[in-house]
């Protein structure tokens, strides 16, 4: 029998959570995705060594609008990526916030932060200087969680995300 879990996507609105989610799931990226409006859904079955588990992803929409309600979606949750878009840095500095409310519900979450849009990050039309791995690891390390950086556009990094979040959780739900 496999354990089932809830993971979320948490972060700002427009990091790239839906994008991530749909790169994973479908194996394709759609350019111009809409903000997710409350909460989105997708299942998804994971095996690592021998442990098997469903994920019962959950994408909580970022916008201000949704944040009286995600408490009520961060309670039985046992994991969650913290996504922030590396070409706007206050996603990063506001992804604290959200991980604050998170620990407030469920203390007890194996997290994954994940630094997105990377393949935009030599853009030069950005307005300010991109996150660097650097500063996103420092960040990481703060929250005592894994650091990875992916592009939902180019898919890199993408499995890697969710390979992550299978190992935290064998290791601490072992079965």
């Amino acid at each position: 029998m496999r354990t089932v879990f809830k993971v979320l996507f948490i972060g700002e609105g427009g990091v790239g959570k839906t994008s991530l989610l749909k790169r994973h799931t479908t194996g394709w990226f759609e350019a111009g995705t809409k903000l997710t409006v409350g909460v989105d859904f997708a299942v998804k079955h994971v095996s690592r060594n021998g442990w098997e588990a469903v994920l019962q992803i959950w994408d909580i929409g970022g916008q201000m609008r949704f944040r009286d309600i995600t408490h009520a979606y961060f309670r039985g949750a046992r994991a969650a990526i913290a996504v922030f878009d590396v070409t706007r840095p206050y996603t990063m500095e506001r992804l604290t916030n959200w991980i604050s409310r998170l620990e407030e519900i469920e203390s007890d979450v194996v997290m994954v932060i994940v630094g997105n849009k990377t393949d935009r990050r030599e853009d030069s039309d950005l307005p300010q200087p991109p996150t660097t791995p650097k500063q996103g690891q420092a960040f990481a390390e703060k929250h005592e969680a894994p650091y990875i950086e992916a592009s939902a556009k180019d898919g890199s990094g993408v499995n890697d995300i969710f390979d992550e979040i299978a190992r935290l959780l064998a290791e601490r739900y072992p079965g």
